[in-house]
């Protein structure tokens, strides 16, 4: 950290660690920020470039730390404020970042970014009613802004607002997480499409395939050749369905159509409002491949309760961290005289399960290679208890009685505040209380699965 080293202009000598911070060399605009730090300790605009480093690189603390030294310096400087609020909301101190978030806005007002910020710690503090004003102030700023119009849409969405919401929902094309696609045709817009081709467009996850299934039927019903496009897991599943006149892989070449959709954008055109949505079991499974799996799982449960568990989801999503539990509390919880926990958890998690000499655990997963034997082994089973993956909404499709573990700002299908769903009348949800502790959600399915194991067996009549 030679002050020698440095260029004779710290403007300029932080515009190298920009440019470097810009092309993703972290270690270099480190590095340069650091020795600048060293001889001019008081710069605030270092320090904020320090916090941005710490905080792209995972170091959260160490972020706040920074924001602070240069907060210390320049009390005024808005931009460390709104940083602040970034690095805290990542921490889940949602409180302690709205404060700061509205301390720069208060330094610089009607700063689209801000705002933005404002809305997004106000939405992990679990407050969508009040982000709304926040983002909507933002888009009065920057009315195209894409990342705003996409983060109101889940509060619209998680508060019921089905109009408002679906209308943002299209904001997803063109974000990081969501490329643009060139799809052929023309989008479809709802109509009629007698004689013409149709391809509805895979897009996000497996459980996004799932639930938006129960419109195939419909969309079928208006036109003429269907073509759905889904990912390799869930081809069998939609196939069983018998709607669609075609199945594409992800990845494979497009056919030449003349309409297409995105399939979460179905939604959208079917559903206007929660009265709207079909909530009919809208999946079966497979008569054969339930007679096969039905002796394995009879065998060990004999007459206990069978109960499926999943802890853990795709690790592909930003918020696995926040949705996903770990196994042993599953078996801390669940583990009870009456009841047969059968594991239908697939993907790194079942190292979880391997590690155990001795769990009490049917593991069910080499017997189920896709969706499609995975929904007749959810069909054998009494009750499926999990963490927010794509079983949750595979159980909600076949109409099997589910037990949702949500973190304290779920997905916004979820919604707040409710113990049932509106997408799926056969599940069932149990809620964190604060940000991380999963001790209230699991305290109390556990108590309703003891309540259940008891009612079956007589002892207890009612709940």
């Amino acid at each position: 950290m030679a002050g020698e080293e440095l260029k004779p202009s710290t403007v300029i000598s932080l515009a190298d660690a920009m440019q470097a911070y810009s092309a993703g060399r972290y270690a270099e605009a480190e590095d340069i920020g650091c020795r600048i730090a060293a001889v001019h300790p008081n710069d605030p605009a270092v320090w904020n470039l320090l916090g941005v480093v710490a905080r792209m690189t995972g170091r959260q603390p160490e972020a706040v730390a920074c924001y602070r030294r240069g907060i210390a310096v320049a009390p005024d400087y808005a931009a460390l404020w709104s940083n602040l609020g970034n690095a805290l909301k990542d921490l889940k101190r949602c409180e302690a970042a709205i404060v700061c978030h509205r301390r720069a806005l208060e330094l610089e007002p009607d700063v689209a970014t801000s705002l933005h910020n404002l809305g997004v710690a106000l939405t992990a503090a679990g407050r969508d009613g009040e982000a709304l004003h926040a983002y909507d102030a933002a888009l009065a700023i920057e009315p195209a802004n894409e990342n705003v119009i996409w983060d109101r849409a889940l509060s619209r969405l998680r508060l019921g607002d089905y109009a408002g919401g679906w209308q943002d929902y299209e904001a997803r094309f063109g974000r990081d997480e969501l490329p643009k696609r060139d799809l052929p045709g023309m989008r479809w817009n709802g109509g009629p499409y007698a004689g013409k081709t149709l391809l509805v467009a895979a897009e996000q996850g497996l459980g996004d395939g799932i639930w938006v299934a129960r419109y195939l039927k419909r969309v079928k019903a208006l036109g003429g050749e269907m073509i759905v496009e889904c990912r390799e897991p869930s081809r069998a599943l939609l196939a069983s369905m018998g709607v669609a006149d075609r199945i594409i892989l992800q990845g494979e070449p497009l056919p030449a159509v003349d309409f297409h959709i995105p399939q979460c954008s179905l939604p959208g055109v079917f559903t206007p409002d929660e009265a709207a949505i079909p909530t009919e079991p809208y999946i079966t499974a497979d008569p054969q491949e339930r007679a096969r799996l039905a002796p394995i799982i009879a065998a060990a449960a004999g007459e206990r309760l069978k109960v499926g568990i999943v802890w853990g989801g795709s690790g592909t999503y930003a918020s696995r961290a926040d949705r996903d539990a770990k196994l042993a509390y599953f078996l801390a919880h669940f583990n009870i005289p009456g009841v047969q926990l059968f594991s239908l958890q697939k993907g790194p998690q079942e190292e979880e399960l391997k590690a155990l000499p001795a769990a009490p655990v049917v593991h069910l997963t080499p017997h189920t290679a896709d969706m499609f034997e995975t929904a007749a082994a959810v069909a054998e089973l009494d009750l499926v208890i999990m963490t927010d993956t794509s079983v949750a909404h595979l159980a909600g499709a076949l109409g099997k009685p589910v037990w949702v573990l949500l973190c304290r700002v779920p997905h916004w299908m979820w919604q707040y505040g409710r113990s049932d769903c509106a997408w799926y009348p056969s599940m069932r949800l149990f809620r964190q209380r604060t940000w991380g502790d999963w001790t209230g959600a699991f305290d109390e399915a556990a108590a309703a699965l003891q309540m259940l194991v008891l009612q079956r067996s007589g002892k207890l009549l009612t709940v």
